[in-house]
């Protein structure tokens, strides 16, 4: 997956939420220019500050249950504001229904900027067919 040292170009959530995919670019002075098209499918939560100018380093698997119990009170809080499925206020209990039906959790790492997380069940890397 071509994410290290990659600028986010953008951003779009399509599918109502269900679908969000990162345009990234390696654009340095030099004659290589690479996209890089990442997908996160069947998202279920998600959360992304500080978009501006932003340089990628990794996008990294997490353990459900920490990040889950690490996490608990940005859930809590965003359960107010727009409704979580599956919340119920209980994080181990949204921990384990997160697994049974096949969540996983990646933690979005940049050297400049972007921070955020996307809990989905897939991540694929598509920048051959938008490259």
């Amino acid at each position: 997956m071509n994410c290290h040292d990659f600028h986010l170009k953008g951003y779009t959530v399509t599918e109502f939420g269900r679908r969000i995919a990162l345009n990234l670019v390696w654009n340095y002075p030099g004659p290589e220019r690479k996209d890089s098209h990442i997908e996160f499918v069947e998202v279920e939560l998600y959360h992304f500050s500080h978009t501006q100018g932003a340089i990628l380093t990794d996008i990294v698997e997490e353990p459900l249950d920490v990040w889950v119990k690490r996490e608990s009170g940005f859930i809590a809080e965003a359960d107010k504001q727009d409704g979580v499925r599956h919340w119920a206020g209980n994080a181990e209990q949204y921990a384990n229904q997160l697994k049974r039906e096949g969540y996983k959790v990646w933690r979005i790492e940049a050297a400049i900027g972007l921070s955020g997380f996307v809990v989905a069940k897939k991540l694929e890397d598509n920048s051959r067919r938008h490259g």
